[in-house]
């Protein structure tokens, strides 16, 4: 079961909130062969002031060897 987990600092209404979230799960059903009914989405909003220590440290950091893209790039 796919999960994908969206945090951003900006805040959204739920109808862009569901607009990204099917944009994300047709994109990887198609490429990666799974039902888009595999699928979880959560999107979380976080304090601009606590990006850094909340997502930032707390997360990117400790995942950066698991890391695919950042800053919109293919990591190598």
């Amino acid at each position: 079961m796919p999960f994908i987990h969206i945090r951003t600092f900006s805040k959204k209404d739920l109808e862009i909130k569901q607009q990204t979230a099917q944009a994300m799960i047709k994109a990887a059903s198609e490429s990666m062969g799974a039902p888009e009914t595999a699928f979880t989405v959560v999107y979380e909003e976080v304090e601009r002031d606590n990006w850094e220590s909340d997502v930032q440290n707390a997360i990117i950091e400790p995942l950066r060897d698991k890391m695919v893209v950042e800053n919109g790039k293919l990591c190598e």
